[in-house]
Formats: structure tokens, C-alpha cells, sequence
């Protein structure tokens, strides 16, 4: 492009009070038979007028000697700072050794070293892990006695869901050539919201159930004697009869009025705190909706925020609802096996940081 055609881009975009897209449509109505670059070439060909006294980013001449300068004494340097100091940023590591942040980069990528995510872990408490390795063995067991065993289990948890639910940044991105400030609103000083129960059995969705206020040993009893009986109707017959239904170590799922119903329904096929078959304390790594549901449920829910208390009840029911039969049999499956496996494989301790 001539340079008389960006002075021409200058003057008119100083003319509309530096509005970038206004400039961009006066220069095409009063040059039609020129090129017409997108609004925001008028602010950067300012921007590098000013910064660089040119109509083009230069590179600084220095920084380009140091650049052309960079040996394998630098690079050793950079890598041992970095293996010496693992979470420090590339910037901090380019400020310490006195070379640029894209030269930290172009190094770090050239020795094939990438910035990895923490992992957020559940936190064990001793004596944990042996309860967790007794589990998988009763499933291992399980398993060599019955094959389809895993189709069997009504896996079943609670959550909250509220107006300020947590938005996944990171799902979420507004393309355009200019920020447009993009924003979700939130409100902490009003919060509304309500409590889920969901259950997970041979690819079958049932729920979802809704409840406010805390959930109480005898809340729960009326719940698993009214409610679920109805959920369970659509369930085969042949399979109902041999369902072993599984909850965690919630207080209200302790109740001794849960227990005995529990124990009466379901005889020795049920896995609890306090079950005839034990289910392990703070092993949300082992529940198909924790692993799976709740964190499904709400990247979608909160995609767009809840704008009232029956519009959040309503996104639940409609995502739930869009579950397929494929993607619940791969959850309580094919991943919570990948998971029983790598639980056996570290002794019953974390293990999420080495299967993501």
C-alpha cells in the first residue's frame, strides 16, 4: 500500500476523533477505488507512527544484535534458571537473566519444555488410602463373579447449583479484531439457588430431583421412599431386583433411619459410610458425577447465567435431558475402570494428575 495512501488514512481517521470504524467507512465512501483495510489498521498505523516514527513496527537494532548473539552459554543459562525455578514466569525469567520474553519463549519451545496447569487433587486423610484399595478390591472381585456387575450400581450425589455459579473462562472466548469488553455479571450480594439429586445406572439418567434447604437424614428417607421408588419405574425389572445402590459419606446418607431403610431395600447391595459394602471417605475421584456430571452439568448451565430460580431448575432438566445413553455407559464404565485401575496402580492415593 503507498505510503500517500496511509498519510490519507491518517488525516481521516484523525477527522472522525480517532473512531477507528467510523474512519474505516469514511475512507471507503471518499476512496472507493482504493484498498480498504479493516477498522482497526487506522489505530495501529497511529500506534507505530508514534511508538516507532514509522508506518511499520521496526525491530530495535540492539535488540536484534543480542538476539543474533544468543549462544549455547545463554541457552544453558535460561534452562538451568528455568529447572531451578519451574514456576516462574517467562517474563520474571527474562527480566533476571537480561533477555527479552520471546527469546525466553522461542528457547523454551525449542527445548520442548511446555507450562503445565495445576491439577486440583482431593485432599486424603491417613488411613484413606487402605479404604480406597478395599473398594476396588470388592470390585475386582465383583468383577471375576459377575462381568456386567458395573451396570448394576446406581451411582447417586447431591449438588448446589446457584446464580453465581463458576463460569469456565477458559470454554468461553468473543472473537473479534477489538476488545469488546465482554463481561457475565455477578451478583454476591443476592444468591439464590437449589440443591440436585441425580442418579447414574446401566446408561440410565434418572432425575433430575430438586430440593431447597439442607438435606437432612429425614428429608432424604422421604426422598428415597417416595421419590426414587418412581424414578426406578422405567428401570427393567430383571435389573431393579439387582441393583446395588451406592451414595457417599454425606451426614443426611449416615441417618440411621437412611441406614435401615437402605438395609431393608437393598439387603447387602448397597455401598455407604457405613454400608455392608464400604464406600471410602473423600473419593469424589471414584463417582461417575462428580468425575463426570456435575462439572458437565454446569459448564452448560452457567454458559449463559441463570437469570431466576426457574430458569437455572429449567437448563438443569433440558441439559440432563440431552445425556445420551453412549456418554453415561462411558462414565460409569469405561472411565470409572480407568480410574478403579489407577487408584489400585498408586496404592489408593491421588491419582487424577497422572490419567488427564
Amino acid at each position: 500500500m503507498p505510503h500517500s495512501d496511509k498519510v490519507d488514512m491518517l488525516f481521516i481517521y484523525w477527522e472522525c476523533q480517532k473512531n477507528s470504524r467510523l474512519a474505516a467507512q469514511t475512507y471507503a465512501q471518499r476512496y472507493p477505488d482504493r484498498e480498504h483495510p479493516v477498522h482497526s489498521f487506522f489505530y495501529n498505523l497511529e500506534r507505530n507512527l508514534r511508538t516507532y516514527g514509522s508506518f511499520s513496527k521496526r525491530v530495535n537494532n540492539l535488540q536484534q544484535r543480542r538476539g543474533d548473539a544468543l549462544g549455547e552459554e545463554v541457552e544453558e543459562n535460561l534452562l538451568a534458571y528455568v529447572r531451578a525455578n519451574p514456576r516462574s514466569s517467562t517474563r520474571h525469567v527474562g527480566r533476571e537473566l537480561g533477555i527479552s520474553h520471546t527469546t525466553v519463549c522461542k528457547v523454551l519451545k525449542k527445548y520442548k519444555m511446555h507450562p503445565y496447569r495445576p491439577d486440583l487433587i482431593q485432599h486424603l486423610r491417613q488411613g484413606d488410602a487402605p479404604r480406597r484399595l478395599a473398594f476396588v478390591a470388592w470390585l475386582m472381585t465383583s468383577l471375576d463373579e459377575n462381568p456386567l456387575i458395573l451396570n448394576s450400581i446406581l451411582w447417586t450425589d447431591e449438588s448446589k447449583f446457584t446464580n453465581n455459579g463458576v463460569i469456565n473462562k477458559q470454554n468461553n472466548r468473543y472473537w473479534d479484531d477489538q476488545n469488546p469488553h465482554w463481561t457475565f455479571e455477578t451478583n454476591n450480594q443476592t444468591i439464590w439457588g437449589t440443591n440436585v439429586w441425580c442418579g447414574l445406572i446401566g446408561g440410565k439418567f434418572l432425575g433430575p430431583f430438586f430440593y431447597d434447604g439442607t438435606l437432612n437424614g429425614r428429608r432424604y428417607y422421604n426422598f428415597l421412599l417416595n421419590e426414587l421408588p418412581m424414578m426406578l419405574d422405567d428401570i427393567p425389572l430383571a435389573l431393579r431386583g439387582n441393583i446395588i445402590f451406592q451414595h457417599d459419606g454425606a451426614p443426611a446418607h449416615n441417618a440411621h433411619i437412611v441406614r435401615d431403610y437402605l438395609n431393608a431395600q437393598f439387603q447387602n447391595r448397597w455401598l455407604g459410610t457405613y454400608g455392608p459394602i464400604e464406600w471410602p471417605p473423600r473419593s469424589p475421584d471414584l463417582t461417575p458425577l462428580d468425575f463426570f456430571l456435575w462439572g458437565h452439568l454446569k459448564t452448560i448451565v452457567y454458559a449463559d447465567p441463570p437469570i431466576n430460580l426457574q430458569n437455572l431448575k429449567d437448563k438443569i432438566t433440558a441439559t440432563c435431558n440431552r445425556l445420551t445413553d453412549e456418554q453415561i455407559t462411558a462414565a460409569t464404565n469405561k472411565e470409572f475402570m480407568r480410574r478403579a485401575e489407577a487408584c489400585f496402580v498408586h496404592g489408593g492415593e491421588q491419582f487424577e494428575q497422572f490419567i488427564r
